[in-house]
């Protein structure tokens, strides 16, 4: 990886032995954990290189990218070879993307507010809603680990979506503060955790409609959250401050209590693995000689145990 290359994205295998990370100009890179190998799916064209979002399929065979150029492409995760022909239906940037259970749809949602699910084989669209009427407002996405659940946001409020039914299964009521970030806790769904540029966050029941309130604790009033992301149990968040060189990530329990003693150096972006006992980031350009972002997959269980003892 050059210099002027940088990690995108980052999706953890069904069974939590290989991750799927794609870069600005590299394309998807596929690793395995113990054995350290690496091995690049096949790029066909230039615009390609550059990946946006990568998932994997449920059944862990196939896994798809999408690109600047508004297209998705699925590949073959045992040969790294194209599946099919790129999907083109998207008109602006793809924001999130997902195998639906079946591994043979997949769902997709761009910033004109386009929300599609499709055949990853034929390309055929079945189903297609409108999200949101007024191009370029949705601001905030987060796709659910197992693709059941998608929140989007506007200015005013914040949306919770059955999927595959794309059916609106709750909404609130947003503060005038800007909401900055969405993460959907996998084995609490419906619990979403929306960050504000306040440094505040809410922890929202889609269920029930109500919310808790936190802040994050440590952050000045310049600190803004750049990235987020919450485990599989939601017992732990990882922020990434924007502008902070020394000290670019932090990690919280849902209280807000930071774990000052995390010595985790890392940027986004950030995943946790389906079973939540690894974390994968990347490095940050600072600690390498020559400016490189790498891979860092690290354990979760020193920040489990952190938890505890903040709490207790």
């Amino acid at each position: 990886m050059s210099t002027t290359d940088a990690l995108t994205c980052l999706a953890f295998s069904p069974d939590g032995q290989k991750i799927a990370s794609g870069s600005a100009r590299s394309g998807v890179t596929i690793t395995d954990i113990l054995s350290k190998s690496k091995h690049q799916l096949e790029i066909l064209a230039d615009a390609h290189a550059h990946a946006t979002a990568v998932a994997w399929s449920p059944d862990g065979e196939k896994i798809m990218s999408a690109s600047p150029d508004h297209t998705i492409r699925s590949w073959n995760a045992t040969s790294k070879h194209p599946v099919g022909p790129p999907f083109g239906r998207h008109k602006d940037l793809i924001l999130t993307t997902g195998f639906l259970p079946d591994s043979s749809r997949a769902i997709s949602l761009s910033r004109d507010g386009e929300l599609l699910v499709w055949d990853t084989g034929s390309g055929v669209v079945t189903r297609q809603v409108t999200v949101s009427s007024a191009a370029q407002t949705i601001f905030v996405a987060a796709l659910s680990m197992d693709t059941g659940l998608l929140v989007t946001s506007d200015t005013k409020e914040g949306i919770a979506w059955e999927i595959p039914k794309c059916a609106r299964i709750a909404k609130i009521a947003l503060p005038d503060i800007p909401l900055l970030h969405a993460a959907i806790i996998p084995h609490s769904r419906p619990k979403v955790v929306l960050a504000f540029g306040d440094r505040s966050f809410w922890i929202w029941d889609t269920s029930t409609g109500k919310h808790d309130d936190a802040r994050f604790e440590g952050l000045d009033e310049d600190d803004i959250p750049f990235a987020m992301a919450a485990s599989p149990d939601g017992k732990l968040l990882v922020l990434e401050i924007d502008g902070d060189v020394d000290h670019p990530t932090h990690f919280y329990d849902v209280k807000g209590h930071e774990l000052t003693t995390s010595d985790m150096r890392c940027t986004h972006p950030f995943a946790f693995s389906p079973d939540g006992k690894l974390f994968a980031a990347s490095s940050v350009p600072s600690d390498s000689k020559d400016g490189s972002c790498k891979l860092v997959i690290r354990s979760v269980e020193e920040a489990r145990i952190l938890i505890s003892h903040v709490q207790s």
